[in-house]
């Protein structure tokens, strides 16, 4: 399918579920509200294209260019996103449940009260990305650089942190109850108003320049202490 095709169906339906769009230039498209329920759109280029409120859940983005892209309030569930590149794109209010992000670059972008529930996204790079009030309950996160990401009132219960990049992050108000932060690099991190527990940073990578609760701080050394006695 072309360029010009799209165009043409566009001007009929709204509705382009299912359809074969990949590897196709679509930048600047104006794709708000399209149904695009279970299309491949693995490869094509949506670079500052709108596709604000889109319906997409199970779309195929794999290796997709979304930069600057409007996908405020977009129905993404269960997409794949496996090394997509979304770099300052706009996802506020995005329903990302269960999505697959692996691999995905979204350098600067807004995700801010985006639903990532059991995503995907490890190996993802968030660097300077804005998830405020993001739910990201349940996401694996293993390896994800979250370097100077905006994580203030983020909901991360029972996520999977384990060797995350998160120097620098703001954490502020957020809860990681029940995560796993094995290995995660908390370096110059302020921890004062995040509810994370000793055990947990007892087992973080780096704490170098760290912030923590006055009543976390000597048992965090206590327990670290431990743990390197109990594994030299």
């Amino acid at each position: 399918m072309t360029r010009a095709e799209v165009l043409e169906l566009l001007g009929r339906s709204k509705d382009l579920s299912n359809l074969n769009l990949s590897g196709l230039s679509l930048v600047g498209f104006d794709l708000a509200g399209v149904v695009l329920r279970g299309a491949n759109l693995a490869d094509v280029d949506l670079s500052g294209a709108n596709l604000n409120r889109a319906v997409m859940p199970g779309v195929n983005l794999t290796r997709a260019c979304l930069n600057g892209a409007n996908l405020t309030a977009a129905d993404l569930r269960q997409a794949r996103l496996e090394r997509a590149i979304l770099r300052e794109a706009d996802m506020r209010r995005a329903m990302l449940l269960w999505v697959d992000m692996r691999s995905a670059d979204l350098r600067l972008a807004n995700l801010t009260e985006a639903d990532l529930r059991g995503a995907r996204l490890s190996d993802a790079d968030f660097r300077r990305a804005v998830l405020s009030n993001a739910n990201l309950s349940e996401a694996l996160l293993w390896g994800t650089n979250l370097e100077k990401a905006i994580l203030q009132e983020a909901n991360l219960v029972g996520a999977d942190l384990s060797r995350a990049k998160c120097a620098g992050a703001i954490l502020w108000e957020a809860d990681l109850t029940g995560a796993n932060v094995h290995y995660a690099d908390f370096s110059n991190v302020d921890l004062r108003q995040t509810t994370i527990t000793s055990e947990q940073l007892a087992n973080a990578g780096s704490l170098a320049g760290a912030q923590l609760p006055a009543d976390h701080s000597l048992r965090v050394r206590l327990l670290r202490g431990l743990g390197r006695r109990h594994h030299p």
